[in-house]
C-alpha cells in the first residue's frame, strides 16, 4: 500500500478506536468469536477524507449503514447516499430514497443518479445493476428525455452488457421505434444490447411497436447472439403472441437455444397456443429432452424444457396427453422450483403439486431483498404453525433454522435463505394425498407467504386430466388512480363472507382487529370508515401506501437490546429509565427494557408491506373495503340487498 493512502487509514483508526490492553484484546477477540452479532448504529466521520470516508463506509454492513444518520442538508453525506444507492442487497425503496437525495444534494434530478450509479457499478454486480435499471426505466419519460445524451452514450459504448441493455429499455420509453432502431444498427454489437433491454420496457405499447422488426431476428440465418437476446424479447411482444409463438415453435425441432425457447413459450399465454402445433411441438420437444444427459436433469436448463412438455400435454386431450405427460416425467425426478417476488413479499408459485409418498426435489431462490425460509406442514396447521412462529426467540434449532417450531406438524423446512441464494430439499412426499400448506415463517411473512403443495395419487393421470401446472400468481400494481373509479360500487350490496375471508387470508387479521376479529398489533380498523369521515379514497389510500401516514404509536422503530439480534417494535412509552415496547401481536408481547441496555434504536417504514392488495382483483378489493367499512357487521348496510 502506498504511504499516502496509508496515512488516512491510520487516523481513521485513531479516531474509532480507543486503546485497548494486550491482554483485554486477546479477551475480547476470544468473546467476538462466540458472542451474537450486534447491530449499532455506527458514527462516521464523513467530513475526513475521501479515503477515509469510503474505508468507513466499506466497513459497514447494510443494516449499520442504514442506521446511520442520512441527511440531504450538506454535501458531506453524498458518499453515504452512494453507498446506499449502489450496494448490493438493498430493498428498492432505499435505492429511491438514495437516488431522491443526491438529486437534491447535487442539484440534479433522479435519472441522472440512477445513470451515475449504473455506471458506477462494476460488471462482476449484475444484480446490483439489474436492481438499477428497474428503476431507472421506471422514471417519468419527461426527466428521461433530459437525460436522452447520456442515455444513448451509455448504450451505444462499451460497458457492462446490463448497463447497455437499461440505457436502451430507457431510450425504447422516450423514442420512436425506428428512431432507437436505427441507432442501435449505427453502433457495433448495439443492436443485441436493444433487443435484451425490450422486456425491461414497463410500457406494454413500446415494447409492441418493435414487434415487426424483432420477430424476424429469430430466423437461423441470424448471428446467434442476436437471435439468443431475440427469443426472450419475443415472449413480451403484446398483441404478437400467436406470431411468436409459431417463430419460437420452429427452432425447437432443429435444436435451436432449445433452453431459451422453453422459457420464452412458457411466458406466452397459453390462448396464442396453435392447437394443431401442440403434438408436433411436445414430440420434437421430446426428442431433444432426452439427448440431455442424465446428471443434467436437475439443472435448469432441463427443467424449463420438461416444464414446458408437462404443459403442452396438458393442452392435448386426455387420451394423448398421458403418454406424452409420462414420457417427460419419465426422465427425471419430480422437481419443484419455487421463487420469491422480489419485494412483493409473496411466493412465485401458490401451489405445487406432487406424487403421494414419491422422493421430489424443491429448488427453492430467493431473489428477495429480505431472508425466507419454506416451511412445509400438515393439512389444516398453517394458522397454528403461523402464530407459533410469532412467539419464537430468533435462536436456531439443532439444524440450524430460524422461527421452525418444535412440531409434529412440521413436515419439511428450509433454513432461511439470504437475498439470490438457493437451496435444494430433497424429501418424500406426504403418503396420504390432500392440501398440504407451506408458508415462509420469518416473522410477519407467514400471513402473506403461503400456498399449497398439494399432494395426489397419481401425478402424471392428475395433470392429464387437464388440470394446469403451477403458474406464478397474478400480481397488479394496483393504483389509487386505478381503483378510484370503482369505489361508487362500495354504495351497492357487497359479499360479507369473502370480505372476512379476504382480511383473513391477505394478511391483515395478523395485526389488525376488526369487530372480534385480530389482534392488537397495528391500529384497531373496527372504526376506520368513521376515523376518515368515511372517505373511502383515503382509507384505500392508506392501505395502499401503508408507510404514507403513520400515526406515533405505531410508527416503528428497528431495536437492538443486549446482545440479542434486531427486531422491529413499537415504542409505547419513554419514561424516566425504561422504555415499554410492543414486540409483536397481543399485550404479552408488551414489554419493559431497561435504557441503559437499548443499544440501538432507528425509525423504520410501517411493517404493513406495500402491494398488500396486489393479488386481488377489483371486485375483491371492494369486498374487502366493504367488510373495513361495516367494521367486521355482517349487518351493516354494505352487505344488505
Amino acid at each position: 500500500m502506498k504511504l499516502n493512502a496509508l496515512i488516512p487509514l491510520l487516523a481513521l483508526a485513531a479516531l474509532i478506536q480507543a486503546p485497548v490492553s494486550a491482554g483485554a484484546a486477546d479477551a475480547r477477540c476470544n468473546d467476538e468469536k462466540s458472542a451474537p452479532s450486534e447491530i449499532e448504529k455506527p458514527k462516521l466521520f464523513l467530513d475526513k477524507s475521501p479515503v477515509i470516508v469510503k474505508y468507513q463506509l466499506g466497513r459497514l454492513s447494510n443494516d449499520q449503514l442504514l442506521l446511520a444518520d442520512r441527511e440531504t442538508s450538506h454535501p458531506k453525506f453524498i458518499p453515504l447516499w452512494e453507498a446506499i444507492l449502489g450496494r448490493a442487497g438493498m430493498a428498492a425503496k432505499f435505492r429511491t430514497e438514495a437516488a431522491e437525495a443526491l438529486a437534491k444534494l447535487n442539484k440534479t434530478d433522479a435519472p441522472t443518479e440512477l445513470l451515475a450509479a449504473i455506471q458506477r457499478v462494476p460488471a462482476s454486480q449484475p444484480t446490483v445493476l439489474a436492481d438499477l435499471a428497474k428503476l431507472l426505466v421506471t422514471q417519468k419519460p419527461g426527466d428521461l428525455k433530459k437525460s436522452q445524451t447520456a442515455l444513448e452514450t451509455l448504450a451505444g459504448g462499451d460497458g457492462p452488457d446490463a448497463a447497455r441493455q437499461a440505457a436502451f429499455a430507457a431510450l425504447i420509453g422516450i423514442q420512436p421505434a425506428d428512431a432507437v432502431w436505427t441507432f442501435a444498427q449505427s453502433k457495433p454489437g448495439a443492436l443485441g444490447h436493444l433487443i435484451a433491454g425490450i422486456p425491461l420496457v414497463p410500457d406494454g405499447t413500446k415494447r409492441a411497436s418493435l414487434a415487426g422488426k424483432v420477430l424476424p431476428l429469430l430466423a437461423p440465418a441470424t448471428d446467434a447472439a442476436t437471435r439468443r437476446a431475440a427469443i426472450l424479447a419475443a415472449a413480451k411482444l403484446p398483441g404478437s403472441e400467436p406470431a411468436a409463438f409459431a417463430a419460437l415453435a420452429k427452432l425447437i425441432p432443429a435444436g435451436t437455444e432449445v433452453p431459451a425457447v422453453a422459457r420464452a413459450l412458457l411466458a406466452l399465454p397459453r390462448e396464442a397456443w396453435a392447437a394443431d402445433s401442440i403434438k408436433p411441438l411436445a414430440d420434437a420437444l421430446l426428442e431433444q429432452a432426452r439427448k440431455v444427459a442424465v446428471p443434467q436433469r436437475t439443472e435448469n436448463d432441463f427443467l424449463d424444457m420438461q416444464q414446458l412438455g408437462f404443459q403442452l400435454a396438458a393442452k392435448l386431450p386426455k387420451d394423448a396427453a398421458l403418454p406424452v405427460r409420462k414420457s417427460f416425467s419419465s426422465l427425471g425426478v419430480n422437481v419443484l422450483r419455487l421463487g420469491t417476488l422480489h419485494e412483493q413479499m409473496f411466493f412465485d408459485k401458490i401451489q405445487l403439486v406432487a406424487e403421494a409418498g414419491k422422493p421430489v426435489e424443491l429448488v427453492f431462490q430467493n431473489s428477495d431483498a429480505m431472508q425466507h425460509n419454506w416451511v412445509l406442514v400438515a393439512v389444516g396447521a398453517a394458522d397454528e404453525i403461523g402464530l407459533a412462529t410469532e412467539k419464537m426467540a430468533p435462536q436456531p434449532d439443532a439444524q440450524g433454522r430460524l422461527y421452525v417450531p418444535a412440531s409434529a406438524k412440521v413436515l419439511q423446512a428450509t433454513k432461511l435463505l439470504n437475498p439470490n441464494d438457493t437451496l435444494r430439499l430433497r424429501f418424500d412426499a406426504p403418503k396420504e394425498p390432500g392440501d398440504y400448506p407451506y408458508l415462509c415463517t420469518y416473522p410477519g411473512h407467514w400471513q402473506r407467504m403461503k400456498g399449497l403443495l398439494k399432494v395426489v395419487p397419481d401425478l402424471d393421470e392428475y395433470l392429464a386430466q387437464g388440470h394446469a401446472e403451477p403458474a406464478a400468481p397474478v400480481i397488479t400494481e394496483w393504483k389509487l388512480a386505478d381503483l378510484e373509479p370503482e369505489l361508487p360500487k362500495l354504495a351497492k350490496a357487497r359479499d360479507f363472507a369473502k370480505g372476512k375471508a379476504l382480511f383473513t387470508n391477505v394478511g391483515c387479521i395478523g395485526c389488525h382487529k376488526v369487530g372480534t376479529d385480530g389482534p392488537l398489533w397495528g391500529p384497531e380498523l373496527t372504526g376506520v370508515f368513521a376515523k376518515y369521515k368515511n372517505d373511502s379514497k383515503t382509507v384505500l389510500g392508506e392501505i395502499l401506501e401503508p408507510s404514507k401516514t403513520i400515526e406515533p404509536r405505531y410508527r416503528p422503530y428497528e431495536f437492538t437490546v443486549g446482545n440479542d439480534d434486531p427486531f422491529t417494535g413499537f415504542l409505547i412509552k419513554d419514561e424516566g429509565e425504561t422504555l415499554t415496547l410492543q414486540t409483536g401481536p397481543g399485550e404479552a408481547m408488551i414489554k419493559k427494557f431497561p435504557k441503559k441496555d437499548v443499544k440501538s434504536r432507528a425509525q423504520s417504514n410501517s411493517i404493513m408491506p406495500p402491494g398488500l392488495l396486489n393479488l386481488l382483483t377489483k371486485e375483491q378489493i371492494l369486498d374487502l373495503l366493504a367488510f373495513l367499512q361495516a367494521g367486521g357487521d355482517a349487518k351493516h348496510a354494505a352487505f344488505q340487498p
